[in-house]
């Protein structure tokens, strides 16, 4: 008697499970038949503003000696790069072990300006010596005792 009240409870759980899942089923298969619901949008009063690039100045140092080209220098954005054609040194021919091939170009990664520093390091001291003569003398150094 246990056995079959146990075995109809789990029927009847079974039944509402299967019922419900049944029910969710067919609620989500109607709200994929029908399209969703679409808000009118207002149209803005601000205008599209198109704002133009900024134009990106080039400016390229070419090097010549008799009259061919030993080094271009080419100031790109805030690029700089050296071009230097691979010129062939002795017999050896294109394509050769020896041979010229692609020479790439030289990109200029960090520049150091020794005579901006030292200009800096005398308007410095030159400060520093206007900033001295308004400061009151230094105190005199203590007596040495025997």
């Amino acid at each position: 008697m246990r056995a079959s009240a146990l075995r109809s409870a789990l029927l009847l759980a079974l039944a509402a499970t299967v019922t419900s899942l049944a029910t969710a089923q067919t609620e989500a298969q109607k709200k994929l038949e029908q399209p969703p619901q679409l808000e009118r949008l207002d149209d803005a009063d601000t205008p599209i503003t198109v704002s133009p690039n900024k134009s990106r100045e080039t400016t390229t140092d070419v090097q010549r000696q008799n009259g061919r080209i030993t080094q271009e220098t080419v100031h790109a954005g805030g690029s700089t790069y050296t071009v230097k054609p691979n010129n062939a040194t002795g017999t050896a021919l294109p394509g050769d072990a020896g041979g010229t091939g692609i020479r790439g170009a030289q990109w200029t990664v960090m520049e150091f300006d020794i005579a901006k520093k030292q200009k800096q390091r005398s308007a410095d001291a030159a400060a520093a010596a206007e900033n001295a003569e308004d400061a009151p003398p230094p105190p005199p150094p203590p007596a040495k005792s025997r």
